[in-house]
């Protein structure tokens, strides 16, 4: 059987086509890079390497000329580095979501207060600024950069533990105890009830030195 220099052309490309179209399922199925805000995360991208950093996701008490807000105006700061190239924030990328997977889109149709610019930024360099998001529903707990095809970076809010004094732990609806002292006032080994001592019987020796 004979093969023609237009058949194994063919197998080579078919094959070639094949490898291009693992490679983009492999790439498009990657899991996205997930951790606190507040947290730096980096996005890698060929020889460009941007570390961004996500905080104080919150309800914004502005104005954005232009724009009127369906529902609650929310803010994030964020901080963009230049690790390796010159690179650009894509402001667009970013939204906000909830638990419930509910997306709000960045506000990018006009000026924000403070906003991240999407100015080049040269490798060393940083940029900081504000996102803003018109929340139209539930609150959102987490921002979010897909780069429209699946999401890349998320970084997510916590629980907020309860307080406790200075260099001593607390425990959720129970108080801190005074040193020497067990929680919930119970007297502590060796202390009569009520945590006052007796005082000497009358006429009771002394003892002298």
């Amino acid at each position: 059987m004979k093969f023609t220099s237009t058949a194994a052309k063919s197998m080579l490309g078919a094959a070639g086509i094949a490898a291009v179209a693992t490679f983009t399922a492999a790439t498009a199925s990657a899991s996205p890079i997930i951790d606190g805000l507040g947290a730096s995360e980096t996005l890698v991208d060929g020889p460009l390497v941007t570390a961004y950093t996500v905080s104080n996701l919150q309800p914004a008490n502005v104005m954005i000329p232009g724009f009127m807000p369906s529902g609650q105006l929310w803010q994030a700061d964020v901080n963009v580095r230049a690790t390796s190239g010159v690179v650009t924030p894509v402001v667009s990328n970013f939204n906000a979501r909830t638990p419930e997977n509910q997306t709000y889109r960045v506000i990018s149709t006009a000026p924000t207060p403070n906003a991240l610019s999407p100015a080049p930024i040269v490798q060393g360099g940083q940029a900081n600024g504000k996102i803003y998001f018109d929340v139209t529903g539930a609150p959102p707990t987490s921002v979010v950069y897909n780069d429209g095809i699946q999401d890349v970076l998320v970084w997510t809010g916590g629980n907020t533990a309860p307080n406790a004094a200075p260099g001593q732990p607390g425990q959720p609806g129970q108080p801190n105890a005074a040193p020497g002292q067990a929680p919930n006032g119970v007297p502590g080994p060796g202390t009569p009830p009520g945590g006052i001592s007796p005082s000497p019987a009358p006429n009771s020796p002394t003892m002298h030195s």
